[in-house]
């Protein structure tokens, strides 16, 4: 039967509202931004037709979300609106028909577009030039106070020129290379990866412990000055002013005045979305001057003068076939979707990762089921929910995780995950308890040989899975041990290829102590981290000597080692399997080098000089960064306060300029490096703006 429109509109506003719970509240949406901008246009038009079903109950009447119980509470001066949205050419040349007709006869809009970056809303506040007060989104009208936590995120300053008072709203995010390393050490620990930056940042924002906030690597773009109609006479003015004090902002908008050149400029952007390091899922785009936002004004919910183009995010349906349960290294069983192969993002997908037993459960996947896959971030395949209306009456009953683990045997144990972490929730993580379990040393040995760690050429996952399946390989030092005529007897190997792999392997006994430490996997120990480790100890056989408590000593006075951290290296030494491992690499000559370290030259041309270098060079970085350091200099990463020279090549960002400004570093050419190098001295005056590289906004 089907439900008349009264029935319709109050399941509408159930479903709407429970995914605004799921989104605002808890962080975790049910549904893409495209769905459930379908379910509420279909409110809408509801409405249009029956204005009777309209109450102060509806969706369309207030801006959704509200605060946590419990947390503290900011009432926002001026009400934080969402945008409305735009999925096609039509209905942005039919918002630009709405400004036009919204303005005063011969006013021409100039439209300034930028990149809708992916993150976590909030809202700075600085007063006589101090960041006094920062807070969530909420549900517009009011947030969570985070004040704490945004001090943490190094990129927001604590202290900016200007002194009256001015709010900021950007976003806080993660770029996509810090996702991926956060996903790596979360992976050593043996937790959950996050399904993406937006809800590895969002969680993270809200924690209660700033300390812990910290260590998601958290960045902050803004892209709104609320009083810049007070002191500027344009949006993109505002923007200009907020980049010269120091404020961090994506520093990609451009501007248009006609819809051929707006579609065009969010044509750009969709195509240089990759290679911004964060994420993006469309285009912004703002009627430029202030006056002209005041004329057009504001509904219920949106400004008039604003809206955002979505790009559509790349998914594709396809049949799961079977249901497996893969065993990492930790031990975690992780279940993954078998699937008929399917093109997605230009790939050939056919098989996704269902994330853990509380996703299936969520989803109800089952096999046989018509599923919809789309790239987390636009790499890892992932289910992402279930064609039900394809769902036959006799589908299989629901998956349900393997009390044993499906490699060895053994009962698998769970444990929660943190509870303070906003992501884990009471979710429990199923692991293998058996560290002799052959999956779990399959998958140690072939991290123990990645390029990062210790670097072993033709150890493929064939090979590794062969030498582990006969009993050859047991861990990652009997490596050390094979013989090529053991190698030429496996499946497929001939004696040449025996002998580079046995080569291959005894070359990486010349490894660093620090790759050694790396490729052993100590939970949040990674690469910076294990150099860091490798310098303060010296050699693993002096690791080995310490006691626990002096193992804790010297490792707490490794600057970045938090508390977890010293815990996790001190737990991972005192483990008797793991002590034994070790010493029994260093009896085959695995780790006995001492770590070397990074000699400072004390004569040369640029002594007590620091360079930074930046933009489109001649020649590498890293050879540029090598004979600098030879010449005596230091090398920053970016533009400090006594950074002496930034070095700008073609394409220098205008960040890093202006940076430079700000702080009286000196701007010069590759050329005038060169000269610093030959031990010239440069004339006093600075470099003319004539002669200033190319610039490439955004791009540090």
């Amino acid at each position: 039967m089907t439900p008349s429109p009264a029935q319709r509109h109050a399941r509408l506003v159930r479903e709407i509202e429970a995914h605004n719970y799921r989104y605002y509240v808890l962080d975790d949406p049910g549904v893409t931004d495209a769905e459930f901008d379908a379910l509420l246009r279909e409110l809408r038009a509801l409405e249009a037709a029956h204005p009777e079903l309209v109450t102060p109950r509806s969706p369309t009447q207030r801006v959704a979300g509200e605060p946590r119980a419990g947390a503290v509470k900011v009432k926002h001066a001026e009400r934080m609106f969402s945008l409305d949205n735009a999925y096609s050419e039509d209905e942005l040349k039919e918002f630009v028909r709405r400004v036009n007709d919204g303005l005063p006869t011969g006013a021409t809009p100039v439209f300034c577009v930028e990149p809708k970056l992916d993150g976590a809303s909030v809202e700075v506040i600085y007063d006589d030039g101090h960041l006094v007060q920062a807070s969530t989104r909420g549900d517009g009208e009011t947030g969570e106070d985070i004040t704490a936590n945004v001090r943490t995120i190094r990129g927001v300053p604590l202290t900016i020129a200007h002194k009256t008072r001015v709010t900021l709203r950007g976003e806080v995010l993660i770029f996509k290379r810090d996702h991926a390393r956060l996903n790596e050490e979360r992976a050593k620990e043996g937790l959950e990866p996050f399904a993406n930056p937006r809800n590895a940042a969002a969680g993270a924002v809200r924690m209660l412990d700033a300390r812990e906030v910290r260590k998601r690597q958290l960045r902050a773009l803004f892209y709104q000055l609320v009083e810049g109609p007070q002191l500027h006479k344009s949006h993109s003015e505002s923007l200009r002013w907020m980049a010269a004090e120091g404020i961090p902002t994506h520093r990609l908008e451009t501007s248009a005045t006609s819809i051929e050149e707006l579609v065009a400029a969010i044509h750009a952007i969709d195509r240089a979305r990759e290679s911004y390091p964060y994420e993006t899922d469309g285009a912004v785009v703002k009627v430029d001057e202030y006056r002209q936002e005041e004329i057009l004004g504001f509904t219920s919910k949106f400004p008039k003068w604003a809206i955002a183009y979505k790009f559509a995010a790349e998914r594709a349906r396809t049949i799961v076939r079977d249901v497996i349960v893969q065993v990492g290294r930790t031990g975690a069983l992780t279940p993954v979707a078998v699937l008929d192969p399917v093109e997605l993002s230009q790939t050939t997908v056919s098989r996704a990762s269902l994330h853990n037993g509380d996703m299936i459960a969520q989803l109800d996947v089952r096999i046989g089921d018509a599923v919809f896959i789309q790239k987390a971030g636009e790499i890892i395949p992932q289910v992402i929910g279930v064609d039900l209306a394809s769902r036959t009456s006799d589908a299989p009953s629901r998956f349900e995780m393997p009390s044993v683990c499906p490699v060895c045997g053994t009962k698998v144990a769970s444990r929660l995950r943190d509870e303070s972490d906003p992501e884990g929730g009471s979710e429990a993580t199923v692991r293998c308890p058996n560290r002799a379990c052959p999956a779990q040393i399959k998958a140690q040995i072939f991290y123990f040989a990645r390029r990062f760690a210790m670097d072993v050429d033709h150890l493929g996952i064939s090979l590794v899975d062969q030498l582990v399946d006969k009993g050859v390989v047991r861990d990652v030092a009997d490596l050390y041990d094979l013989t090529e005529d053991q190698v030429a007897a496996l499946d497929r190997m001939g004696e040449k290829s025996a002998k580079n792999v046995v080569a291959s392997i005894a070359a990486s006994t010349a490894r660093t102590l620090d790759r050694v430490l790396c490729g052993l996997g100590i939970p949040q120990i990674g690469q910076v981290a294990a150099k860091q480790l490798a310098e303060a100890a010296g050699t693993l056989n002096a690791m080995l000597a310490w006691t626990p408590d002096e193992m804790r000593v010297h490792v707490d006075e490794i600057r970045g080692f938090g508390p977890k951290m010293v815990e996790s290296v001190v737990a991972f030494f005192a483990d008797e399997a793991s002590h034994a491992l070790m010493k029994k690499l260093l009896d085959r000559g695995v780790g006995v080098h001492a770590q070397p370290r990074e000699a400072r030259v004390t004569e040369g041309p640029l002594v007590g000089k620091s360079f930074c270098v930046t933009g489109v060079l001649s020649r590498k970085r890293d050879d540029i960064h090598n004979e600098l350091k030879a010449a005596g200099a230091r090398v920053d990463d970016g533009v400090k306060k006594d950074t002496t020279y930034l070095v700008a090549g073609d394409k220098t960002g205008k960040t890093k300029l202006d940076q430079a400004k700000k702080t009286g570093t000196r701007v010069i050419t590759e050329a005038q490096m060169e000269a610093l190098l030959r031990g010239e001295t440069l004339p006093d005056e600075t470099l003319p703006d004539e002669t200033l590289p190319d610039e490439n906004p955004g791009q540090a």
